[in-house]
C-alpha cells in the first residue's frame, strides 16, 4: 500500500516526474486531482489578492468601507477563478504548440498532466502570500475623505507596493517555482503528447520562456 502511494503521490511528481507520468499513462485520464491542485492555487492567490485589496480598504472613510469590502470580495473571487483559468490556459497552450511537433494524445490527458505540473505553484503561492503580507505591512496608507480621492489612494498603494524591495524578490521566487513547474511539464508533455524530449522542451520552453521574459522586464522596470 505504501509503495502504491509513493508511485502515485505528489512526491513522485516533484522528484521523479518522468516515472510518474509514464505510470499514469497506463490508466485513464483523470481531472479531479489536477482540478483540486488548481483550486488550491486559486485559494492561495485569493488570499494574496485579499491582502492587497484590504490595504485599500484601510484608507477609506467609515461610510465607504462597504466599497472596500466589495473590492476584497471581488479580489478573492478573481483569485480562485484565476487558478482554474491558469490551469486550463497552460493546458491549451501546450496542446496547441505540441501540434506543431505532431503531438499525438488527447486534450484531457494534456490537461491532467498540466494540472500535476502546477504542484510547485502551491509552495510558490504560499511564499508569495507571505511576501504580500509583509509588503502590505510596510505600507503607509493615506486616509481619504472624498470619493474622488480614490484614484489617489489606489496610486499611492500601488506605488508603495511596487517600490518595496521585497516586490522584486517575490517576483524572482515566483519565477524559480515556475521553472520547477516547467521541468515537470516537459515530462508531462513528453508522455501526454508522445513527443521526443527535444520537442517536449520546446513545447513547454517557448511559452514559459516568453512568460518569464515579460516578468523580468516588468521587475526591472
Amino acid at each position: 500500500m505504501r509503495q502504491t502511494y509513493m508511485d502515485s503521490g505528489f512526491l513522485r511528481v516533484l522528484l521523479e516526474p518522468g516515472r510518474f507520468f509514464q505510470e499514469r499513462m497506463r490508466g485513464e485520464p483523470g481531472l479531479k486531482i489536477p482540478a483540486l491542485i488548481a483550486l488550491v492555487i486559486g485559494i492561495i492567490g485569493a488570499v494574496s489578492a485579499a491582502i492587497s485589496a484590504n490595504a485599500l480598504t484601510e484608507g477609506l472613510p467609515p461610510d465607504m468601507q462597504v466599497f472596500g469590502l466589495a473590492g476584497v470580495a471581488f479580489a478573492v473571487a478573481s483569485g480562485i477563478i484565476g487558478g482554474l483559468i491558469t490551469w486550463v490556459a497552460f493546458g491549451i497552450v501546450f496542446y496547441i504548440i505540441s501540434m506543431v511537433f505532431m503531438g499525438d494524445g488527447d486534450f484531457k490527458r494534456t490537461l491532467e498532466f498540466t494540472g500535476y505540473g502546477l504542484i510547485p505553484q502551491v509552495f510558490g503561492g504560499i511564499i508569495g502570500a507571505i511576501f504580500s503580507y509583509q509588503i502590505v505591512s510596510n505600507l503607509s496608507v493615506p486616509i481619504i475623505s472624498r470619493p474622488e480621492d480614490i484614484a489617489v489612494l489606489v496610486e499611492s498603494v500601488t506605488t508603495g507596493m511596487l517600490s518595496d524591495p521585497l516586490t522584486p524578490i517575490s517576483g524572482i521566487v515566483g519565477i524559480l517555482f515556475l521553472i520547477w513547474s516547467a521541468n515537470i511539464w516537459i515530462f508531462g508533455m513528453k508522455y501526454a503528447r508522445n513527443l521526443s524530449t527535444r520537442n517536449a522542451v520546446l513545447t513547454v520552453g517557448i511559452p514559459i520562456g516568453l512568460y518569464i521574459l515579460v516578468n523580468l522586464v516588468t521587475l526591472i522596470g
